[in-house]
């Protein structure tokens, strides 16, 4: 029992090796059988073919090297095999039938097998049937035929051309110089004269020219009087008929209209006059206006100053009448 502990894994060792060769020996036995292993064929003598092999009636081509089957060499081998085999069967059928030409048919179909042999599709392989034993018949000695003289190829003639009848010269008519009448002489353009376009007119001017000098009558005469007595006494100071005391907000309703174009004798509308009421007052040019109740250091009166007063921002009106 000691030697067992002393030596187990020896004897482990031998155990497992021992187990071992009935499967080695299964496998070698396996690879050596006659027959197919994969690509490998071992033949009778336990040996691996190589080379080329006929087996079960069928050529392969097995590697020099390492015993597989060469596939591309074998399907080569096979189509040549066919066509070799085609050309036999198809000279003895026509030595059968017409003798004397066999020798020139089966040159030709060598010939062509040898030059052309082009590759073919896979085609799955019958097996060939055994050749019937033909009768040997009597060679025929072929005729001999002298050897073809290439031809020349011939120069294209080319085709004559017939030469194009001559047109007549037609002799040439005298020119006649050409006759060139006179020039007519050409008649002075009169220039026209430029329109002389009439300077608009303001239909208003007289009327705006009325207004201002009326308006600078009251300077100093009407103080203490509102912006909107001054207004009425200078509408109708210029001849305005129904010149009345409005509102300050009224009076573009009643005698005119707001313009963009500020005109002296405009009245000029402001919504906020600097003491947080409505003003009015009239324009004379050059920026300036008269206005009436105009809050001075000595009390309101009636004076001419800017048309920009603090508060509100001056809207022209134009008189209508």
């Amino acid at each position: 029992m000691s030697l067992i502990e002393n030596n187990g894994k020896k004897v482990a060792s031998v155990l497992c090796v021992a187990s071992c060769f009935p499967v080695v020996a299964t496998v070698y036995a396996m690879e050596t059988n006659p027959g197919w292993h994969g690509e490998k064929y071992v033949k009778e003598d336990a040996t691996v073919a190589k080379g080329w092999e006929e087996i079960e009636g069928k050529s392969y081509y097995f590697s020099e090297e390492d015993g597989t089957v060469d596939e591309q060499v074998t399907k080569e081998a096979v189509v040549a095999t066919v066509n070799v085999e085609m050309t036999e069967t198809v000279t003895a059928q026509v030595k059968e039938e017409t003798p004397v030409e066999v020798s020139n048919v089966v040159k030709e179909e060598q010939n062509t097998a040898e030059v052309e042999q082009p590759e073919t599709p896979d085609v799955p392989e019958t097996p060939v049937e055994p050749e019937t034993p033909v009768e040997p018949e009597t060679p025929v000695v072929p005729e001999q035929t002298e050897p073809e003289v290439p031809s020349v190829p011939e120069t294209p003639v080319e085709p004559e051309t017939t030469p194009e009848p001559e047109t007549p010269v037609v002799p040439e008519t005298p020119s006649v110089p050409e006759q060139t009448e006179p020039e007519t002489p050409s008649i002075p353009v009169t220039p026209t004269e430029p329109e002389v376009q009439e300077p608009v007119t303001d239909p208003y001017a007289d009327l705006n020219s009325r207004i201002v000098d009326a308006a600078l009558s009251l300077v100093g005469v009407t103080d203490g009087q509102w912006c909107t007595q001054v207004v009425q006494q200078a509408l109708a100071g210029a001849g305005v008929q129904d010149a009345y005391q409005l509102w300050p907000d009224q009076y573009v309703g009643q005698y005119g209209y707001y313009t963009d174009t500020p005109q002296a004798g405009n009245l000029v509308y402001y919504y906020n006059g600097g003491r947080g009421v409505d003003h009015i007052a009239i324009y004379i040019g050059n920026g300036m206006a008269v206005h009436g109740n105009y809050m001075t250091s000595s009390g309101p009166k009636t004076i001419i100053s800017s048309v920009y007063i603090d508060g509100g921002a001056p809207q022209f009106i134009q008189v209508v009448r």
